[in-house]
């Protein structure tokens, strides 16, 4: 078992984490954003640099959601001293809903379809990566808000030790 210092680092380095792939995906954002909503026109006439900042967004948002699935979440559990061993990963969603540390869950399933939709793309099928890249723009801010909402909980729980 986990000592209490040992799970404040390890929450704390989630979080560490999760803050650099928020900020950076983020960073995409605001270079990108006037080409939303994309059009075919808009995407074809898209140069080189802006299409590594389409990149960036893409990595980012499916490293932070990456991160918050496989580190964020078993950490705040385990902080809370929740066991999270053999939990299916519905059931910690859950269990972090129920903890009011993720509001719906839902959302979370949507977000997690989202990263499936934008990492599996072909590039030569324009219209489907223009439709992925459209619903990534829809679904930053909401994974950003996912995110702080975490950190605040998190951080709202830590300073109460």
């Amino acid at each position: 078992m986990k000592r209490k210092e040992e799970k404040i680092d390890q929450l704390n380095e989630a979080l560490k984490l999760g803050q650099v792939h928020c900020d950076r995906m983020n960073f995409a954002f605001g270079k990108i954003k006037h080409f939303f909503p994309l059009s075919r026109d808009k995407y074809l006439s898209v140069s080189s640099e802006d299409m590594s900042f389409f990149d960036q967004l893409i990595f980012r948002f499916s490293k932070l959601q990456d991160s918050m699935g496989h580190k964020l979440f078993p950490s705040v559990l385990e902080f809370l001293e929740e066991d999270v061993r053999g939990v299916s990963f519905i059931d910690i969603l859950g269990k972090l809903e129920e903890l009011n540390y993720l509001k719906d869950k839902n959302v979370w399933l949507q977000l997690r379809e989202t990263r499936n939709i934008v990492t599996h793309e072909y590039p030569f099928v324009t219209d489907q990566v223009i439709d992925g890249l459209n619903l990534l723009f829809e679904h930053c801010q909401v994974l950003t808000d996912v995110f702080y909402h975490m950190k605040m909980k998190a951080e709202e729980k830590y300073l109460t030790l």
